[in-house]
């Protein structure tokens, strides 16, 4: 069953076999409706006449993601829009910049008099229809539950003076609950869709604002059996659905990314690519939060965090899944390890990367040279080097490649004299261990700067960002892996363990 990590019987009895209806009802706003357009006229003025201003784009998603987020709130408009004030303003500030004149008239102007507006209403739409839907006795008994996307302030709304619990979509699911009256606060279309799928109280409700889709329409794959615009009967036995309302959709709006396709984006990289394969790796493509990307070095590991204990483990890209949340640091991501390394061996630690380029620089050389083809010909063939594959000899000459278990034989096959090869072989098996324990003194200090409510967090905002005390204020993001590619491709090195934003 999608969402449980242990099997509830009972519940799912109750799932499919009660009678069910979903309801769908209306929430009339009109100042709010009009900042959701306007929103979205901003969102994309800013994609279509400054596409090349990342920052300005960074800065607008960020202060949409910060606007769009009062249609899934019960506090106060003037609550809401006064908690945000600061990161409000301080957008409003940032385009008020002459460059960006044309913009601020026309699509930001509007917005500032919207939350003017709103910050003055000491009130909330979803609670005025939660009341008249308790006086008109919509729903009774103490076994009814409101669900949030958002972070709980309080674990009880209270409505006529009747509570009613308040959770969070994921506990509601996690906790194995089958209520009388489940009420959401948004749109179908805004939750999940195994919420539009399976039906978890007698009566569903989703409470969405006039501006928004609010109904459940049939699958594509039916095309051919009705139209588009029909709502679904049933797709489940003993379940009845309302036939809801249209509008604007929250996730095409706001969430579905228009930017640059995966396709879009290989193409980019590999036309950046170094043709002759030196200075290349080869990576897999990582679809992470927000619908961003990071391509994922596959002889590097990369530190995972496990979603129960917070532990910090390093894993290979290979054995890495869906669902999996990075940590790497913001900036030059892939060289803290070097760093900290380079600090366990100290005044060695020069001496020591210097001897492991001595035999990288070599095959590099024989690369530039005659070809990786003919290369890997010579190694596996004339020196019997039998792991010497074209793949592996561009993993070599990577800075990730420390010592390859053929070390010994490569060495013998460049000419190197016995003092040197020992000295390399010596200083490989130091920045080995020197990395081991770096790896294992970076994942202890980030366990225990990490918040306890890490898991909510991600799921409210896609990611988590945090600046390490240890580390001298160093920033850290974490990210949950949506989408590994199934391709391998080869890219320039430094430019993977970035985030692409799409």
């Amino acid at each position: 069953m999608p969402g449980y990590r242990r099997a509830n019987i009972d519940l799912a009895n109750e799932l499919f076999t009660s009678e069910t209806t979903v309801k769908f009802i209306k929430i009339e706003e009109d100042r709010i409706g009009q900042l959701m357009q306007s929103l979205k006229n901003l969102r994309s003025a800013v994609k279509t006449f400054y596409e090349y201003d990342n920052l300005l784009i960074e800065e607008t998603e960020l202060f949409i993601r910060v606007c769009r987020k009062v249609v899934g709130s019960i506090r106060n408009y003037s609550t809401y829009f006064k908690a945000n004030n600061e990161s409000i303003v301080r957008y409003f500030s940032f385009t008020k910049k002459a460059i960006y004149d044309d913009l601020y008239k026309k699509n930001i102007e509007p917005i500032i008099e919207l939350i003017k507006y709103l910050r003055k209403q000491d009130h909330n739409a979803y609670i005025d229809t939660l009341n008249k839907m308790q006086i008109r006795n919509d729903f009774t008994g103490d076994n009814t539950y409101l669900l949030t996307k958002q972070k709980i302030i309080d674990e009880y709304i209270e409505i006529n003076g009747w509570k009613i619990k308040v959770m969070r979509d994921k506990g509601f699911v996690e906790a194995g609950i089958y209520a009388d009256h489940v009420i959401f606060l948004g749109t179908s279309s805004y939750f999940d869709r195994k919420f539009s799928e399976v039906f978890y109280g007698k009566n569903t409700i989703f409470l969405g604002y006039s501006c928004f889709e609010n109904r459940l329409i049939k699958r594509k794959s039916f095309s051919n059996l009705m139209s588009q615009n029909d709502s679904i009967n049933t797709i489940y036995k003993n379940v009845t659905l309302e036939q809801g309302f249209g509008g604007i959709d929250y996730n095409e709006t706001f969430l579905k990314d228009e930017k640059k396709s995966e396709k879009d984006i290989i193409n980019q990289f590999k036309n950046a690519t170094n043709h002759d394969l030196v200075g290349n790796v080869e990576v897999k493509l990582v679809t992470i939060s927000n619908n961003n990307y990071i391509f994922l070095p596959l002889r590097q590991k990369v530190n995972i965090i496990n979603r129960e204990n917070l532990k910090i483990t390093q894993e290979k890209v290979r054995d890495l899944s869906i669902g999996d949340l990075l940590v790497f640091r913001t900036q030059n991501a892939s060289g803290l390890v070097r760093e900290v390394a380079d600090k366990i061996m100290g005044h060695n630690a020069g001496k020591y990367r210097e001897n492991v380029e001595k035999w990288k620089k070599k095959i590099r050389l024989n690369v530039e040279r005659k070809g990786i083809e003919t290369v890997s010909r010579i190694l596996t063939k004339r020196y019997e080097v039998k792991v010497a594959k074209e793949n592996n000899i561009k993993n070599w000459i990577s800075s990730y490649s420390i010592k390859p278990s053929c070390l010994n034989e490569l060495l013998d096959a460049f000419n190197f004299e016995l003092k040197e090869k020992q000295e390399i072989i010596r200083s490989t098996n130091e920045i080995v261990s020197a990395h081991i324990s770096a790896g294992h003194q970076i994942s202890q200090i980030i366990m225990n700067e990490l918040d306890e409510n890490l898991e909510s967090l991600i799921d409210e905002n896609g990611f988590y960002a945090f600046e390490s005390k240890e580390f001298e204020s160093e920033s850290f993001n974490i990210e949950e892996i949506k989408k590994i590619s199934k391709e391998t491709y080869s890219i320039l090195e430094n430019e993977t363990l970035k985030i692409i934003k799409r």
